[in-house]
């Protein structure tokens, strides 16, 4: 019997799957498709795969709230993960931020004493050109330095 042919017989539409099933009690049956017809939906077969669909859905139903469960933990975990990474990025921003701003500050420190030593050599070798003029004048030490 075709599917069509039941649906026409019963008025119901079952599944695929459900009709498979009916199949399988169609062929296991020794009667015509309109007896077999008229028996099942005498027999509450609407009735039980009713129930069936009904049991499914529950199953289903469990199914995804179960998902929607572990979705959520999973969610949450990330989301602890993600902030957690977060902070601990920023932590390690703040510390070499910290540790630039240190070695700024040495750079120009140094640099202020490099300045500070290259004025007092300047100052030092502008002192020693005025003694070396002022003993040339007084004519003492000739051929030092």
């Amino acid at each position: 019997m075709m599917m069509s042919e039941f649906i026409e017989r019963v008025g119901f539409e079952p599944t695929a799957v459900e009709y498979q099933e009916i199949e399988r009690e169609y062929m296991g049956c020794d009667v015509d498709k309109d007896q077999f017809c008229k028996e099942w939906k005498k027999n509450g077969g609407i009735q039980r795969l009713m129930r069936l669909r009904a049991r499914r859905i529950e199953e289903l139903e469990a199914e995804l709230m179960q998902k929607d469960r572990q979705y959520d933990e999973m969610d949450t975990r990330y989301c602890s993960r993600i902030n957690q990474l977060r902070a601990d990025m920023k932590d390690k921003l703040d510390e070499v931020t910290t540790e630039y701003n240190r070695e700024k500050e040495e750079v120009s420190r140094m640099s202020r004493l490099y300045q500070e030593a290259m004025t007092a050599k300047k100052e030092a070798e502008e002192k020693l050109e005025t003694i070396r003029k002022a003993l040339e004048i007084l004519g003492v030490g000739k051929g030092v330095a």
